[in-house]
């Protein structure tokens, strides 16, 4: 019985010391504000990146984003924006799922999105391929 009592009590330190810590909540995680796809990087790029905020009636304003895209060649591309708040968490808003667009050789098409809520203080643009 003695032996069964200190291998749950080894059990349960050997547990507790591989539980990883919480990390702070002020701790911000560094990240790119720009994530291309490697297979899109052969045929267009980002010549633009901009950020603005739109005040809003109320007082608050909201981020909003602009980039241009030049074609090295006819493609397809799909993208979408990532919004996070002060904190570093996503902010969830309607319309988060990817956007297609075609873009000709020689082209620069311009797209905007702008944050689903005043709360978003950064963004993380994607673009990729469609699927």
């Amino acid at each position: 019985m003695r032996f069964v009592f200190i291998a749950v009590l080894l059990s349960v330190g050997v547990f507790m010391a591989g539980c990883a810590s919480q990390p702070e909540a002020n701790a911000l995680i560094e990240r790119q504000e720009l994530k291309v796809d490697p297979e899109v990087i052969y045929t267009m790029t980002v010549t633009e990146l901009l950020e603005e905020r739109l005040p809003q009636p109320g007082g608050e304003s909201l981020l909003q984003i602009q980039f241009a895209v030049e074609a090295r060649s006819d493609a397809e591309l799909a993208w979408k924006v990532t919004w996070f708040d002060a904190s570093g968490l996503v902010v969830k808003g309607v319309g988060d799922a990817y956007r297609k667009a075609s873009v000709l050789t020689g082209q620069t098409r311009y797209f905007k999105a702008a944050a689903p809520h005043a709360r978003a203080t950064s963004y993380q643009l994607h673009l990729r391929e469609p699927k």
